[in-house]
């Protein structure tokens, strides 16, 4: 006898969760457990839920084509997908994410990410590009993350995922946004 699998089985497997609009959970979902309690407090505060048992946690984020990851996933270490720009009120900031979340309530589904400031120093990589005659405005000096200041960041409110450089012989490092959000794991 020879067994076939059933293929309709295999086509509705996905290891994605649909959180809201376009934006999804990739991978496995932690209910109350994170890699870091740094940010607990802040997380806690910010969310108005008891305990963080009633939150899950995961490392990847699908917003349309574009796959964001925390710095939880430790799958990828040859390049930095989680250095982001993010609106804070009218302005925008940088940061790391540490790891994202969800909570759901009867009232409400609150999701982001807990991203770790990093503070603009206020140098510029140039002020204009000589040959091409306009300002360099895409790459921003920045200076190292703070592990120990958090923002929680709502999921709408991330702009683009950025390419961090950072050197051994500075405490400045430059982010430039990502021009490539089509690459896939």
């Amino acid at each position: 006898m020879i067994y076939v699998w059933p293929i309709f089985l295999s086509i509705n497997r996905t290891n994605r969760k649909h959180l809201k609009d376009d934006f999804y959970a990739v991978g496995a979902l932690n209910k109350g457990r994170s890699t870091d309690a740094d940010y607990g407090d802040d997380l806690l505060g910010s969310l108005g839920v008891e305990s963080i048992s009633d939150v899950t946690f995961f490392s990847r984020l699908q917003i349309g084509d574009a796959v964001f990851h925390s710095r939880a996933y430790k799958r990828v270490s040859r390049r930095n997908n989680y250095t982001i720009a993010y609106w804070k009120g009218s302005s925008i900031c940088y940061g790391q994410i540490e790891v994202f979340f969800f909570t759901k309530d009867e009232r409400r589904v609150a999701c982001g990410a807990v991203v770790a400031t990093m503070s603009m120093s206020g140098q510029c990589i140039c002020k204009r590009h000589d040959n091409l005659g306009i300002p360099v405005s895409h790459i921003v000096c920045l200076h190292h993350p703070n592990r120990s200041r958090f923002a929680v960041v709502s999921l709408n409110e991330i702009v683009d995922v950025c390419v961090y450089m950072k050197f051994t012989d500075s405490d400045l490092g430059y982010a430039a946004h990502f021009a490539n959000h089509i690459e896939r794991d």
